[in-house]
């Protein structure tokens, strides 16, 4: 199966609030990392969403927005990183994008030693399809939403002149694994020590073999896979 993407766009939301959120965020950033193992625990935690956070890239599938949890798988492998051009301590990578044809890409992060939003071009991390593994991996194995396909009474049209007959149809159901939690509402835990009871995440059973295929401009066709083993 072929999978098309045009690049992720963030949604259209007020630059003024989304650097509020923004700043929000990095003010308690180190008490997210301190409760690190609570977040990654429990599923509703591990979902909380953030405005400013993707990644994009054309042609593939699996961009879009990055909740706090796979940032911070991200970071904890080290894929998420970049040494800082200015202090050369550890940014954390926020969003980034690139073309998995090229490998150009670039990113945005925050420094805590610098105390601020760092902008950068190509990455430690080679080649980019490394980044687009990771995030397809995340993606598999702890996705928000699962489908299932279930038989449902409905209609069928008989074109021997009968007319619309009653009959089992097939449609795709999606069920939400988590009520994910809004970022106020996550710190005001954490800071209070309410940490939720843990909801363990249910890791999704998908085949264990990504491939997809991609043609460039000039009508090559260039094949990705990746082979993971499910626990």
């Amino acid at each position: 199966m072929t999978i098309h993407s045009h690049g992720h766009v963030p949604a259209n939301i007020d630059n003024a609030r989304l650097d509020e959120q923004f700043q929000f965020f990095t003010s308690n950033l180190s008490l997210l990392l301190k409760h690190e193992q609570d977040i990654l625990n429990c599923r509703d935690y591990f979902f909380t969403p953030l405005s400013f956070s993707w990644c994009s890239w054309p042609w593939v599938w699996g961009d879009g927005p990055l909740c706090l949890g796979y940032l911070l798988l991200g970071w904890k492998d080290g894929i998420f990183t970049e040494p800082c051009p200015v202090c050369s301590e550890k940014i954390f990578v926020l969003s980034f994008g690139g073309s998995p044809l090229s490998g150009c890409n670039s990113w945005s992060g925050f420094c805590i030693s610098c105390n601020r939003k760092i902008f950068g071009k190509d990455s430690v991390h080679k080649p980019f399809l490394d980044r687009i593994h990771f995030v397809w991996d995340l993606r598999r194995f702890y996705p928000l939403e699962v489908s299932q396909t279930e038989e449902v009474d409905g209609f069928i049209f008989d074109w021997g002149g009968t007319g619309l007959q009653p009959a089992r149809r097939k449609q795709l159901v999606w069920t939400q694994l988590a009520a994910p939690v809004e970022l106020s509402q996550l710190l005001q835990d954490l800071a209070s020590n309410n940490i939720r009871t843990a909801l363990p995440l249910i890791r999704s059973l998908i085949e264990n073999k990504c491939m997809l295929k991609i043609s460039n401009k000039r009508g090559d066709t260039i094949t990705l896979s990746r082979e993971q083993e499910t626990g």
